[in-house]
């Protein structure tokens, strides 16, 4: 009964303060957290995230996230964000539209700001959950409300490494008091970043390392080493909360990826929370990040820096 106590107080600091959706594979998706990302990995990109995290409790959280962005020119990318985040008898359903503008430097290298507007709705079924006292009257109702929301990121990218600082959730998912609304001081902060190192024709070293701050909070962070040879990718790491990351993903034929990561709590608790398992599926057309050429954006032109190629596109809608 103890144990139970505990777990319900983390749940329940959980649904207040820790309101941005995190995942250990964040390397795989990351314009869910940055706007600023868009389009990073493929021209055109999908990312499909399912986790379940504390599987050995009842009403754990369990986050489904999806991201759809495309390249509409070497210096600009759009896409769309949802989530569904739910926890006990509370959820939040996210959806934004996002758009990234990149300073470009030379064919290999940018620095993108990105910018996201959405609308969440946050809903509780109060009266459907089981509580000790029958007809309890503080949960005796439910609710349902609608918010604007907005986000911003910088993402910078080069032929072998990537770094971006983001602010996913400008406003707070709090129906009221004094927390509502746009309150800098509880923002959530995110960095990611990781680098490509090439230790032979055949494979890749790839470290990514993820942090999230909060003021008056203990900063929390991922670490992620991932070694990629040929289409296959061998993944373990660390959750600052004293878990364990392992994982694995798999590309076919340089579009379609797939990823199982679980995560192995190693505290106290390790029995009665049970392990957080997360599943991926992407869609890139193609990935840059592949095999044979993981450092080079193939439809670039190779004499000079980025550029739209407005002569290309007059010639095939001329043939057209």
């Amino acid at each position: 009964m103890k144990r139970i106590l505990i777990i319900c107080l983390v749940l329940s600091g959980f649904s207040y303060s820790q309101n941005v959706i995190r995942f250990s594979q964040f390397n795989l998706a990351k314009s869910l957290y940055n706007p600023g990302a868009l389009a990073t990995d493929a021209k055109y990109s999908a990312d499909l995230v399912y986790r379940n995290q504390w599987a050995g409790v009842e009403g754990s959280p369990t986050t489904v996230a999806f991201n759809a962005s495309a390249e509409l020119m070497d210096d600009m990318a759009v896409g769309i964000n949802f989530y569904n985040d739910r926890i006990g008898a509370t959820q939040v359903n996210s959806v934004s539209a996002m758009y990234a503008y990149r300073l470009l430097f030379d064919r290999r290298n940018y620095l993108a700001f990105g910018l996201g507007l959405g609308v969440d709705n946050i809903s509780s079924n109060l009266a459907g959950a089981i509580t000790t006292t029958p007809n309890d009257p503080a949960f005796s109702a439910s609710y349902s409300t609608f918010q604007f929301n907005t986000s911003f990121g910088l993402y910078y990218r080069n032929s072998n490494f990537y770094i971006g600082a983001s602010i996913p959730q400008m406003f707070q998912d709090i129906v009221s008091g004094p927390s509502k609304g746009m309150r800098p001081p509880l923002w959530h902060y995110m960095l990611a970043t990781g680098y490509y190192w090439e230790i032979s024709d055949r494979f890749v070293l790839n470290p990514n390392l993820q942090l999230k701050a909060v003021f008056n909070a203990p900063i929390q962070g991922d670490f992620v080493l991932r070694g990629i040879t040929n289409n296959l990718g061998i993944s373990a790491g660390y959750r600052s909360e004293n878990s364990l990351i392992f994982g694995i993903d798999y590309t076919f034929i340089d579009k379609i990826r797939v990823g199982y990561s679980f995560n192995y709590d190693a505290g106290k608790l390790a029995r009665t929370k049970g392990m957080s398992h997360e599943v991926y599926l992407g869609l890139g057309l193609p990935y840059y990040f592949n095999k044979d050429n993981f450092s080079t954006r193939q439809y670039i032109g190779r004499k000079s820096g980025f550029q739209r190629n407005y002569k290309r596109r007059y010639h095939r809608s001329k043939k057209r």
